[in-house]
């Protein structure tokens, strides 16, 4: 590796070290407001809180690393522009794209690393901090059980629920099963099966309703209603959210495996298709900011000096954020098809990107 190599690696990895420690801990500080008044509420012991925060690290992590290699870019480049090293180092005959291979070599590593946090780290402390939250902290812990791709729930009155699938969005219930036991809750009462079931007006609307009653000697009684209506509090909405694993507690291969089995059981998986393949395209983020950041930076170092470039470093973010978030948003809605959702955004920052960079080398 050449001397100017090192000098920008070292500038550039400085930069994004300081970004990251400082955004983490901004981070932090952002959760521990947001919670504060639940950790109070719930009466949270230190350790708890102290537990909660640290398991939120690997998440910080994963969410602020675009922003550092963007500013580590904008930073470090424009750092160069200013103190005119750009321009002593084209004069030697290298271009602007070898001048930025070293920034865009690391933001490939870092692209890399970021995945394997999202895949090894992320998914479990999210599982884990959401555990810390409701069984020790709220002291409700999870009714539910999600297991074999199904939802498994203790009611309150004893019965079990077990539901192939819900829809938080729609609060819709599919191919349901509820066992009720008797009194002494050692004996298998009732089964009961609904095809669909979904909250109207504060209360569960059951439909295809098969009820079987279980008597003495093998007896049994059937009922059977097109619709049914259970109380709102049979089954608690809040507890299925908490109960179906959000895709954020689960990893690539996990997500992957539910979705081919959402299929297989003929429900819409577009939801989990978006988000399966946003957890691919949040990573590769930061190997777009660095094709933005390059080109900006030696524009913006002309119009002044760090702060400048912290300025455009926070518009550009959040002008991809915004439009990347949104793009989501319409592939989970099915509004639009997941691979063109998703990677959309970073598509469209890429090439504008490139078109600057190509600019920038025709100056």
């Amino acid at each position: 590796m050449k001397v100017i190599d090192r000098y920008i690696l070292k500038e550039f990895l400085r930069i994004f070290l300081m970004s990251m420690i400082t955004l983490l801990m901004f981070y932090e500080m952002v959760v521990f407001l947001d919670m504060v008044g639940y950790f109070v509420k719930f009466g949270a012991t230190t350790d708890m809180v102290a537990r909660y925060m640290i398991f939120r690290i690997p998440m910080g992590v994963f969410h602020v690393t675009p922003i550092c290699v963007l500013l580590a870019a904008l930073l470090s480049i424009g750092s160069m522009s200013r103190h005119s090293e750009l321009t002593a180092l084209k004069a030697a005959g290298l271009s602007l794209l070898r001048i930025s291979a070293p920034v865009l070599l690391a933001s490939l590593a870092i692209c890399a690393l970021s995945f394997l946090d999202s895949e090894y780290l992320f998914h479990i402390s999210a599982r884990e901090s959401n555990r810390i939250y409701y069984d020790e902290i709220k002291k409700q812990p999870r009714k539910g059980l999600f297991a074999n791709d199904r939802i498994w729930y203790k009611a309150d009155d004893g019965s079990i629920w077990n539901i192939g699938h819900f829809d938080p969005n729609e609060k819709e219930l599919k191919d349901i099963s509820i066992f009720v036991f008797n009194d002494k809750g050692d004996k298998l009462a009732a089964r009961i099966f609904a095809s669909r079931g979904k909250m109207t007006n504060g209360a569960w609307e059951l439909e295809s309703y098969v009820e079987t009653r279980f008597g003495e000697k093998g007896a049994f009684e059937e009922k059977f209603e097109e619709r049914h209506i259970i109380p709102a509090g049979a089954i608690s909405y809040e507890e299925l959210s908490q109960a179906q694993l959000d895709p954020e507690e689960m990893n690539l291969a996990q997500i992957k495996e539910y979705i081919k089995d959402v299929r297989q059981n003929g429900y819409d998986d577009t939801k989990y298709t978006a988000d399966m393949h946003a957890k691919v395209a949040f990573p590769l983020i930061s190997l777009v900011m660095p094709l933005l950041a390059t080109p900006l930076a030696v524009r913006s170092s002309r119009a002044g000096g760090a702060l400048v470039g912290i300025g455009v470093a926070v518009v550009t973010g959040a002008l991809f954020w915004f439009t990347f978030s949104m793009g989501v948003a319409f592939g989970q809605a099915g509004k639009l098809p997941p691979l063109v959702s998703v990677y959309g955004a970073h598509i469209v920052f890429a090439l504008a990107g490139v078109w600057m960079f190509l600019k920038q080398e025709r100056v």
